[in-house]
């Protein structure tokens, strides 16, 4: 849940008035900031941001379910989560209905920079909405930024939208709780029915002016390009509305040089954690500076192009799971197909997308983990070229999740497999027997075929590895 249940008694009514704001602690930053900042620590940062991003902790009783995504990485940490059944749930007499809708994300830009960006969709019919940040301290306000001081820490806020938003700071008497607090109250102005909140923080000792979080936001194209330049870097961030993209990111350091070449934000949550980070720079790596991995043929599967060229599958809806540099989904989309290619590593889907400007498709691109892939709707048919091998190792329950998810009755599934019936010469992907594809897709998909054939290597004139071509069928009638 990403926003707490605040009340607001009217001066007018003197009533409780119920409304959906959201609202953070300056508290909860600092700590945020203080945990980060201990080289000691070197916890998973997934339940303590999932926490954090609801702005209320009564909330805390199943943990962080109702993040959509998530990834941590060597310079930031991304956070996106959605309140609307949440919120619905906890309040049934005033359910918001189709026309409501809440969205936060949350992203750490390491050390100490935090943007927070709320999204609002609310009925015309209600008041406008309002942004609240909860202090033990009274900010000092200086047009449109606020500062507290709190446990050594200063901390300062920064509203870059609603550009027209009043800022206010009050006092709340906390009754029998141990102590009052302040609020900083940002009130959009102009018509209800909802709004974009977008707020940096910046935490640093008090009076140290040589640390500063500079932002400069621009439209373009009804997305947000936020610029934030820090002492140790310049981050740029693309921010279109949360649920038509994810965005992007560039960092660089203060004189220029690369930390981040541009590259999708997560659509999905990623393994997290010491050993889940270090598990996806050692995907991504393969990518960067041009590589092409040993398992990327640079040309479309011979299988892929059959059971098109045959008919067999013809333009639909499709999905290409572990997609790397792209070469099937945009053979897809050639030939009209509605395609949605997902991987882990950011890396080679900024190469796929550039390659795909270059052939004139269109894809939709998505850093997701395949064993835990966001809610996209069924799809019509999935191919699969070495990412079912690679992830069953360490958990094929989830895969065989993820592909029931993604497909609807009568749904055909294209699975390449490496097979283990013959013992490679050289480079060879993981193998799986004959009889555990069985075990692992039988109760959910009809089999079409599953017979032998090769994977394509980057040379043409060297025979690729042995390989399992398996058509599956979901189920069911379509």
């Amino acid at each position: 849940m990403i926003l707490g249940w605040a009340w607001l008694a009217t001066s007018q009514e003197q009533v409780a008035v119920q409304y959906t704001w959201p609202f953070l602690r300056t508290s909860e930053i600092i700590t945020l900031a203080e945990f980060t900042s201990s080289t000691a620590e070197q916890s998973d940062l997934y339940q303590r941001i999932g926490n954090l991003i609801r702005g209320d902790w009564r909330f805390n009783r199943q943990g962080p379910q109702d993040l959509l995504a998530f990834e941590e990485n060597r310079v930031f940490v991304y956070a996106l989560g959605d309140a609307t059944e949440a919120a619905d749930n906890s309040q049934p007499s005033h359910r918001s209905g189709r026309n409501s809708g809440w969205l936060r994300r949350f992203i750490f830009l390491k050390p100490s920079t935090f943007v927070v960006d709320d999204e609002i969709k609310t009925p015309a019919s209600k008041k406008p909405v309002r942004w609240w940040l909860y202090s033990h301290n009274e900010p000092e306000i200086v047009g449109s930024v606020a500062r507290f001081t709190e446990r050594e820490v200063e901390l300062l806020c920064e509203t870059l939208l609603p550009k027209n938003a009043v800022q206010q700071s009050a006092h709340q008497p906390r009754g029998r709780g141990p102590g009052d607090e302040y609020l900083l109250n940002v009130v959009p102005q102009g018509s209800p029915g909802g709004s974009r909140f977008l707020h940096v923080l910046h935490a640093r000792r008090p009076g140290d002016q040589s640390s500063v979080a500079r932002a400069e936001l621009i439209t373009q194209n009804s997305q947000l390009r936020l610029t934030i330049t820090t002492p140790q870097c310049i981050f740029r961030l693309t921010l279109p509305p949360a649920q038509v993209s994810a965005g992007d990111i560039t960092v660089s350091k203060s004189d220029g040089t690369d930390l981040l070449v541009r590259r999708p934000l997560p659509s999905g949550i990623l393994p997290h954690g010491p050993e889940g980070v270090k598990m996806l720079d050692s995907w991504d790596d393969s990518y960067r500076g041009g590589k092409r991995p040993s398992w990327d043929a640079g040309r479309p599967s011979g299988e892929l192009q059959r059971v098109v060229e045959k008919g067999i599958v013809s333009a639909c809806r499709a999905v290409d799971l572990g997609c790397g540099l792209g070469t099937d989904a945009i053979y897809l989309a050639g030939k009209g197909f509605n395609v949605t290619a997902i991987d882990i590593a950011p890396t080679a889907l900024s190469r796929a997308e550039e390659k795909a400007r270059q052939a004139g498709v269109k894809v939709r691109w998505l850093l997701a983990d395949v064993l835990a892939a966001p809610k996209l709707g069924p799809f019509d048919f999935i191919f699969d070229r070495g990412c079912y091998h690679e992830v069953r190792i360490n958990n094929a329950k989830a895969y065989v999740e993820t592909v029931r998810r993604l497909s609807r009755p009568g749904a055909r599934f294209l699975l390449l497999a490496g097979n283990p019936n013959e013992l490679p010469l050289q480079y060879a992907p993981p193998q799986v027997a004959e009889e555990d594809i069985r075990s692992d897709f039988s109760s959910l998909f009809d089999l079409e075929w599953l017979r032998e054939t090769r994977f394509e290597t980057i040379n043409p004139s060297i025979k690729g590895p042995l390989a399992w071509s398996v058509m599956l069928r979901r189920k069911g009638k379509p």
